[in-house]
């Protein structure tokens, strides 16, 4: 029955799980879901029985913890080891009959004899029984627990009304914390010792009258009503609950009242007053004995410690004296409702406060946190006689701590920290699930990324960067439907999962989030405009296509689109495959150049435009790549720049113009030659370039002022802070700084009269086309005035025929190269041009 019971839990809970999915939020739902599972795991266990041993623990820590107090309507009078010395065991008739006439002398109101007696012990039976008649004396009885050899009966003259039976109940641990009151048998009411004695003390008269309340669960003395222990109630789970049982409530480890020996009553050697309206009760305290029991107190006692019987007596009237007074004695317990939402309330907070915790050290913390105070809570309440279920709740903070914990582990590890969004390992989960499911329809996945982010991240600080990732995360969640997965893949690339969609639907939805995305944003005062290039992937019903290779496909999709420069969608082909194979190859062979020495320098020669005379070279790097031969520097130079292979590769060529310069100084010592040497923008960033190229000038014995470096425009203006810093130092080692295609980048001419250039170099796109057009004329002369205003040499780039030549030098442009004059130049023919001018066309110079 309890795993039909557990079985319908769990489906209680599965429905609640369903209905809450749709209400909250991903982290709302992780929340409710750990309370869940902690709570079904509790719960079950608690059903299980295996939180009473638990419990029972705590009940008896609690009770140890709570302070000792002594009842003044209680007097013991224990039967020691030295009494048996001096009266032996049993006692006889007569010594019992002497203990209860002087007792009686001194007027007790009640007096209970926790010793049995169903047969005589001569001599004194006469005197005894004579005291067992008297009104205010209580008997007791064992009705025994295994059989009816453990049946002990009272004194046979002492009516029943005065007759209790034996009323400790040990629990399945050995300690006793429980009290048997009443049977209400067929034949007749059975009393327990302990309650004859109170009820006797409360009235006289009629102290077995209206025991019994007209609620059936639970009984009446005096002022107060006494519950019946059900079972489940407090920390029992398994317990046999028959009869009116009760907690019972200890006063302390010892006595709960004053204590006498029967040797000073007997000699007369007390205070008479002592036992004048009190409670009184003669038992055995003698360890020989072996009438004792383990309670609560055992356990932090710290030596072998049980209470005799009669003094767990004296704890059970106190507290039923304490209940017929109308005074708090009697243990409460939550109902079962009662403890459930305690449960819940304690799990429920502590997966709440764990998962808004962000550092997994604060969620132990802080579940260790929550623990204590429900101890802490519970021990308050247990001071004012409520006993919460302590280990429960406890146990229910740890585990949902727990699952919190790992829950957040594996979170992390499949989300991104920044936006919340799924991964790449948890994407490709995804798509391996929806390639599963049957469908008519494909499924597509698109790879996006945002355009021009890094100018963001460079311009504006890359908290800023982040600020805006996190803004088009959460303008994409909106645009997206409900079937569709949206992942980030790192930096500002995205990934969408479009499973079993039209493509209809997918193109509604790309439109959509183009709109989405176009809003103008506003950061840090300034408005920013977004655009995403996306590539396209989609499932071919004749092709098994992993999930890992339609990302791959989408994201070599989402390069074609981006190179097209504007928001737009590209549907992956074949033909991309070919292209990213033949790139990744290009990328291979570009490693084994660097090994194989496959690089060398040209060097194109540059002009004085009015003389004619050879004035220097540009050095220019050419790639020979055996088996493919001569490669073109624009199919390898943005691949070297791309994989950041442009790092050594630009050191190698500094290094080599160096050296071929050095050589060319030893062979011509009368000309003044200058090598051009192109820099780029990564190159121009290094923060060890100085001491670089300071250091190969002094390897090769080089004034800086031979070496003409090359950079563009933009690399200026993307710090121009530091770049004016670098080449204020290079400046220093006597380099010269050329300003290389000028007019095609970002024509910052106010930046221009600040940096400390020599010279500028105008693009060959303006040279080519100045002689059919006049506006591309007009360029080149505001180039060549503006460079002449700030002191610069002009250096014309791309140089073909005799017209664009004349116009140069009609316009006032001191020097040029291209191949009018000479295609860049092996050393050998380098060398020999430098010997005899013989690369200059004739006839073209005065």
């Amino acid at each position: 029955m309890r795993l039909i019971r557990l079985g319908r839990y769990r489906k209680i809970l599965s429905a609640i799980v369903n209905f809450l999915t749709p209400v909250f939020s991903f982290r709302g739902r992780i929340t409710v879901a750990v309370s869940l599972i902690s709570l079904t795991l509790v719960t079950g266990l608690k059903q299980l029985g295996g939180f009473q041993r638990f419990e029972l623990a705590g009940f008896d820590y609690f009770t140890r913890l709570s302070p000792a107090s002594l009842d003044s309507r209680l007097v013991i009078i224990g039967i020691t080891e030295a009494d048996l010395q001096q009266y032996g065991w049993p006692l006889s008739d007569q010594t019992i009959a002497d203990l209860l006439s002087i007792v009686q002398r001194h007027h007790p109101k009640v007096v209970g004899l926790d010793i049995y007696r169903n047969f005589p012990h001569e001599p004194g039976t006469a005197q005894l029984t004579e005291q067992l008649n008297r009104d205010n004396v209580i008997a007791i009885m064992n009705v025994g627990s295994r059989s009816a050899a453990d049946q002990v009966p009272p004194p046979p003259t002492v009516p029943w009304e005065r007759v209790g039976f034996n009323d400790l109940i040990v629990d399945p641990d050995g300690s006793l914390r429980r009290t048997l009151l009443f049977v209400n048998a067929p034949e007749k009411p059975y009393f327990s010792f302990a309650l004859r004695v109170a009820t006797q003390y409360v009235d006289p008269v009629n102290a077995a009258a209206n025991i019994l309340s007209p609620d059936p669960t639970s009984l009446v003395l005096g002022e107060g009503t006494i519950p019946r222990l059900q079972r489940g109630g407090g920390g029992y789970q398994r317990i046999d609950a028959r009869g009116y049982q009760t907690l019972l409530r200890y006063r302390s480890a010892h006595s709960p009242g004053q204590t006498l020996t029967a040797q000073q009553i007997l000699t007369g050697d007390f205070e008479g007053e002592s036992l004048r309206g009190k409670v009184v009760l003669i038992g055995s305290v003698a360890r020989s004995l072996r009438d004792e029991f383990h309670t609560p107190y055992l356990a932090g006692s710290g030596e072998k410690f049980a209470m005799p019987g009669v003094t767990v007596h004296g704890h059970i009237t106190s507290q039923l004296l304490d209940i017929a007074a109308g005074n708090a004695a009697i243990y409460r317990f939550l109902p079962a409702w009662g403890e459930f939402a305690w449960l819940i309330m304690w799990i429920g907070l502590v997966s709440t406060v764990a998962w808004s915790v962000k550092r997994s050290e604060g969620v132990l913390l802080g579940g260790v946190g929550l623990g204590a105070l429900s101890f802490g809570i519970s021990f308050v309440s247990f001071s004012y006689l409520i006993w919460l279920p302590t280990v429960e709740p406890i146990v229910g903070i740890l585990l949902a701590t727990g699952l919190v914990v790992g829950q957040r582990a594996i979170y992390q590890q499949t989300h991104d920290a920044l936006t919340g969004l799924p991964s790449r390992d948890l994407f490709l989960a995804y798509i391996q699930r929806a390639i599963a499911q049957p469908s008519r329809e494909g499924i597509t996945v698109a790879f996006l990324d945002v355009n021009r982010f890094q100018v963001i991240n460079k311009s504006l600080g890359h908290s800023a960067g982040d600020g805006v990732l996190v803004t088009i995360a959460e303008r994409l969640v909106a645009t997206l439907g409900d079937q569709t997965k949206l992942a980030r893949m790192g930096g500002d690339e995205f990934a969408i999962l479009f499973p079993h969609s039209r493509q209809s639907q997918i193109n509604a939805c790309l439109e959509a989030m183009r709109a989405a995305l176009s809003k103008p944003l506003i950061l840090q005062n300034h408005r920013l405009a977004i655009s995403a290039s996306v590539g396209l992937a989609i499932t071919q019903r004749q092709s098994a296509q992993s999930p890992a290779g339609l990302l791959r496909d989408a994201h070599t999709a989402m390069y074609r689109a981006k190179a097209m420069n504007e928001f737009r969608h590209q549907v992956f082909s074949s033909d991309m495959r070919e292209d990213a194979l033949s790139r990744l190859d290009l990328e291979s062979d570009l490693l084994a150049a660097f090994d194989n020495q496959e690089f060398f320098l040209n060097y194109q020669p540059i002009v004085a435009l009015k003389t004619g005379r050879l004035k220097g070279f540009e050095a220019l790097v050419r790639w020979n790549s055996g088996e493919k031969g001569i490669i073109s520097p624009a199919d390898f130079i943005p691949v070297v720049e791309e994989t950041g292979l442009i790092l050594p590769l630009g050191e190698w060529i500094f290094r080599e113009a160096c050296c071929q310069l050095s050589k060319w100084q030893a062979q011509f010592p009368d000309q003044d030659l200058k090598i051009s040497i192109n820099l780029s923008a990564q190159q121009f960033k290094q923060d060890n370039l100085f001491s670089k190229i300071e250091l190969i000038l002094k390897e090769f014995r080089l004034a800086g002022h031979f070496i003409q470096i090359e950079i563009t425009e933009s690399t200026i203006i993307e710090d121009s802070q530091a770049a004016y810093e670098l080449m204020m130092r290079l400046k220093q080692l006597g380099i010269q700084i050329a300003i290389d295609d000028f007019g095609t980048g970002y024509s910052s001419l106010s930046y221009l009269h600040r940096f400390p250039s020599d010279a500028l170099k105008v693009d060959r796109s303006f040279v080519s086309r100045m002689e059919n057009s006049t506006e591309d004329y007009e360029i080149v002369q505001t180039i060549v005035t503006l460079g002449q205003k700030l002191n610069m040499h002009l250096v014309a780039e791309g140089i073909a025929n005799q017209k664009q030549l004349a116009l140069l030098r009609e316009a006032g442009c001191e020097y040029g190269q291209g191949y009018f004059f000479s295609k860049p130049l092996s050393v050998a023919d380098a060398s020999e041009a430098i010997a005899h001018q013989a690369q200059l066309p004739h006839g073209l110079y005065p």
